[in-house]
């Protein structure tokens, strides 16, 4: 694969192959000519936004993924491998409020041999949020309640805290 390819004709050609899908099939899928599909992979044609949009939305990847922005390929929130979950756990741990200096968060607990790991907040809001998700968790994982009913609390929960970080 030459290295002057833009990242955006690598992708497509990746998204492709990995869908299994001939040129055809992936320019039937996208409504364009089969010619339109090989000049994308080859850097002949660079596609549109609303192309890129197009494709994004029919094949369920990101568009920062598909402009080679980013490295995450699905639009989900599934976590499927542990880079997933690192990655994901990383820019957490990696966030800084507003101002606040970077500080350890973590105590690790050695208990018989098996670590146990605590992650420490000292924001109230975060204090408040968990107390109550473990509640609610409890319930969701007895069944109890059911899986609408726990998304419709977990989307309550994050309208009722989209306020910045630190307001009062």
């Amino acid at each position: 694969m030459s290295s002057n390819l833009s990242p955006t004709a690598i992708k497509i050609k990746e998204l492709r192959t990995n869908m299994d899908l001939t040129q055809k099939e992936f320019a039937e899928l996208i409504n364009v000519s089969t010619v339109s599909v090989s000049s994308y992979e080859t850097g002949v044609k660079t596609p549109s936004l609303d192309m890129i949009i197009n494709i994004a939305q029919k094949c369920n990847v990101s568009i920062d993924w598909l402009c080679g922005l980013n490295d995450k390929m699905t639009l989900n929130n599934h976590i499927s491998t542990y880079k997933d979950f690192l990655t994901l756990f990383a820019n957490i741990l990696d966030t800084r409020y507003q101002d606040n200096e970077k500080k350890s968060i973590f105590n690790k607990i050695d208990m018989d041999g098996i670590d146990i790991v605590t992650i420490t907040f000292e924001d109230i809001n975060i204090h408040n949020f968990f107390s109550k998700w473990e509640d609610i968790f409890k319930l969701h994982l007895d069944g109890t309640i059911d899986d609408d009913l726990y998304k419709m609390w977990i989307d309550k929960q994050l309208v009722d805290y989209d306020y910045p970080i630190n307001d009062v």
